[in-house]
């Protein structure tokens, strides 16, 4: 840890250092500006403009006081970034990984920002991190892993969003923008091969059916790719019997695939997105999308890394635990293999198998509206549609004991509207005013086998497997105003405040799974079927900012703002008593900034530092003795607010053109959190830090476009992103540790002259990094029985040619 902080002390130290030799540069290159301004370098080592939308209105990123990540196409598309996960983890001090180790599924995402977020991914509980595509909210973290289709920026909004984003935006916001459609006739057709059987075909295409009436956009995708984490029959892999009895059957007696049962991790995902854009008169334009995505991905990679003292057959029966009849389970370390076979109820007359599938199939339809009223004034109307239903199971201790199985089918539909007026009092003042609503029903329904359940509460093992099949809905209404006042020239004042009002019930359906008798714990849990919780709660944010352009090109600014992450209902009840509520938890941020251009255009160097206060945590409690029934076992897994913490940090990002063709980009963020309370029935100590927080973080990129005449060019780049260690879980146990690690990219891209053709080779973990994203730890002290770990490791180095053909 040591010397990772000091690698990481001397990349910031040299980061500065290079941009302190640019801005000695400034002097020496001021006569050459005179003659050669940011208006008309022809020599392509201009830094571009960015535009963003954060505040309601079209912005120069520069000049918004905001943090915000904006990254365009052609970036996404040099760092071969294809997901929303690789966008995020390039930022300071965010952090997006599969929620729960993929038991929602692996394209449900956890996003952490500046210490906030979500973990738990059931639609009881709110994200802590607000995700937008084209302006629509995205009200779960199921689907939200989302391949990167056409897309024409990102913006990744750091700090609480209380009043431009709304709730669930206490840690920040990630919005997608799509391109949108044009009159000019275009398309282009990409096609690309790589490791593990990766097969990839994106294509779109742009025209005018009515000049400047009516336009269309369509793009689509197909990828496919084999998984990195192979699944084995473990008799047929090894020649041994999986337990002594024999009681675990072999699902394999080789064949065409040998020993192999399946894989872990692959991708089979078809899109399609198309945008019908009608310019109905002047000053009046409308946009409606319909978008499609089937999915039918592998579960999400996990491998078993220590297997503990995992008791026989008599683990799942009415009695004291017997001696270990099972195998070791463990491949050695640093291998991509498991031997999970998704059954469950081992040794007992109810065992029975599953199918691994992992599927999603969502579709939405939005409409935008924009009527320019005239004076100053225009209207803009967001209405979205969107349903998803995903199926997902998962082997958590990937073992043929299989002592642990989720399944997960979601059937999700939401509604939302949005309104914003904006208008302007001349050169004096901006204004938006607007509401929102947001409407949800869901089904939430699986089966849950969990073998050896208590802990430390009664001396005999119980299995617990029961079907549930919850009904939710979700009901949220805002009012906001945002305005920007500017008294003088290059000073602007910003003012914001929203009203929410929410509604949320919860209701739950426990039956028993069929060709099982329930036992003990089964009978409390099935014993909640019927009962509904309900929460409601209103709150207001605000946001009090200011800002100073003290030259054209550097920006000052400071601000005040808030967030919330909405309240919900205990959705994993042992007792009636325990369907309870649980209030939302709040952030109030301190940040100032400066955004910087320089040396004309070819520097830009943005720094900030925060303080947040951080309220009414939600945190789960083990122990709640006043919600368990009179001489029941004392089982308790309870959302509730019982922490308060500070966090502080900074971040800076910094984009170099020293020359014609050279680019440089790079981030570093820190971050201190540090609990002042928290309820020990959480089993959280004040020493401890969030999930998926590192104090470090550090990314940099660099590439270089070689000249090749009349030919074209060649661009080779280089990525590299490390951080410090980080948990995976609240309570900081050391086999919940993830190490340090970095991971290096590269890219090598050829382009045509006239910019038609495109061939580029591109490696992924190019130094073949063997690391984890995520920790399951079922070891003493936090589980003194199951006495397992399970990680899911990143993905290893990876080969893509790909060529791309534009017209």
């Amino acid at each position: 840890m040591v010397g990772f902080n000091k690698g990481i002390a001397l990349s910031a130290v040299g980061s500065c250092a290079m941009a302190m030799s640019f801005i000695a540069m400034a002097s020496a290159a001021q006569a050459q500006s005179a003659k050669e301004t940011a208006n008309n370098r022809t020599d392509g080592s201009e830094l571009g403009e960015i535009i963003v939308t954060a505040q309601f209105r079209s912005q120069d990123v520069q000049k918004t006081p905001l943090s915000i990540t904006a990254v365009n196409a052609a970036m996404l598309e040099a760092r071969s970034q294809t997901n929303v996960a690789a966008v995020a983890n390039h930022a300071p001090n965010v952090t997006l990984t599969n929620a729960q180790n993929g038991l929602g599924g692996p394209q449900a995402t956890a996003i952490t920002i500046r210490g906030v977020g979500q973990t738990d991914f059931n639609l009881a509980l709110e994200p802590g991190v607000g995700m937008y595509v084209d302006d629509v909210y995205y009200g779960t973290m199921y689907g939200s892993m989302l391949d990167l289709l056409d897309l024409d920026r990102v913006e990744i909004l750091r700090g609480p969003q209380g009043t431009l984003s709304g709730k669930n935006s206490e840690g920040g916001s990630v919005k997608l923008f799509s391109k949108a459609p044009s009159g000019h006739d275009e398309g282009y057709v990409e096609a690309g091969i790589g490791s593990f059987h990766h097969r990839l075909l994106r294509a779109g295409v742009n025209f005018a059916i009515v000049p400047n009436k009516l336009f269309l956009r369509v793009t689509g995708l197909a990828e496919s790719q084999d998984g990195y984490v192979k699944r084995y029959d473990y008799q047929c892999f090894t020649g041994n019997r999986a337990d002594q009895l024999g009681l675990i059957p072999s699902l394999t007696g080789g064949g065409p695939n040998g020993c192999q049962l399946g894989t872990e991790g692959g991708k089979n995902v078809l899109a399609l997105r198309a945008a019908l854009r009608w310019e109905i008169a002047e000053g009046i334009d409308s946009t409606i999308t319909v978008d499609d995505t089937r999915d039918r991905s592998d579960p999400a990679p996990t491998v078993l890394t220590h297997q503990g003292t995992w008791h026989g057959p008599s683990f799942n029966l009415l009695g004291a635990p017997g001696p270990n009849l099972t195998a070791n389970f463990v491949p050695p370390p640093g291998s991509y293999y498991n031997f999970a076979n998704y059954c469950a109820l081992y040794a007992t007359t109810s065992q029975y198998c599953v199918n691994p599938t992992n599927r999603l199939d969502a579709w939405g339809v939005s409409n935008v509206l924009n009527v320019d009223l005239g004076g100053g004034f225009s209207l803009k109307s967001i209405t979205a549609f969107r349903k998803l239903n995903q199926l997902a199971i998962k082997d958590s201790d990937v073992s043929p004991a299989s002592r642990v199985i989720n399944q997960w089918n979601v059937d999700y539909k939401q509604f939302t509207q949005e309104l914003r007026l904006n208008g302007s009092i001349g050169d004096v003042a901006d204004w938006t005013v607007g509401g929102f609503y947001f409407h949800a029903n869901a089904i939430q329904g699986g089966r849950i086998n969990l073998d050896g359940a208590v802990d430390n509460i009664i001396p005999f093992y119980v299995p617990v497997d029961f079907l549930f099949n919850d009904p939710v809905k979700i009901e949220s209404k805002s009012a906001f105003a945002h305005i920007e006042v500017h008294p003088f020239q290059g000073l602007t004042l910003t003012g914001g405040l929203r009203y929410t009002d929410d509604f949320k019930s919860y209701g739950f359906v426990r039956t028993p799974a069929p060709g099982y008798t329930p036992g003990i714990i089964d009978s409390s849990i099935n014993a909640t079927n019927g009962a509904k919780g309900t929460f409601q709660g209103s709150r207001w944010d605000w946001r009090a900012a200011v800002a100073y352009q003290a030259t054209p090109d550097i920006n000052l600014f400071a601000q005040v703002a808030t967030g919330f992450k909405g309240g919900g209902i205990n959705p994993r009840p042992f007792y009636v008593l325990q369907v309870q509520p649980f209030s939302p938890e709040t952030v109030t941020s301190y940040e100032a900034g400066i955004k910087s251009q320089f040396l004309d255009h070819r520097v830009r160097l943005n720094i900030s530092a925060f303080h947040n206060d951080y309220k009414n945590i939600q945190l789960t409690l083990v122990s709640c003795p006043a919600l368990i029934p009179p001489g029941a076992p004392p089982n308790c897994y309870l959302p509730a607010n019982v922490g308060s913490a500070t966090i502080n940090g900074a971040e800076v990002e910094a984009e170099l053109r020293p020359i014609e063709g050279l680019m440089i980009d790079s981030s570093l963020s820190y971050l201190d959190f540090q609990y002042k309370s928290v309820n020990p029935a959480a089993l959280v100590l004040l020493s401890d830090k969030p999930p998926f927080t590192p104090k470090w973080k550090f990314s940099a990129g660099i590439q270089y476009e070689i000249g090749l005449g009349s030919t074209g060019s060649i661009t080779p780049r280089f990525d590299y992103q490390t951080q410090s260690e980080q948990y995976s879980a609240a309570r900081n146990f050391p086999n919940d540790r993830i190490g340090p690690y970095g991971v290096a990219n590269g890219r090598l891209t050829y382009r045509s002259a006239d910019d038609k053709w495109q061939v580029s080779l591109s490696v992924t973990n190019i130094f073949d990094k063997y690391y984890a994203t995520y920790i399951t730890d079922q070891t003493p002290p936090q589980n003194s029985r199951d006495e397992s770990i399970a990680i899911q490791p990143g993905r290893p180095r990876e080969f893509m040619l790909g060529v791309k053909r534009t017209f």
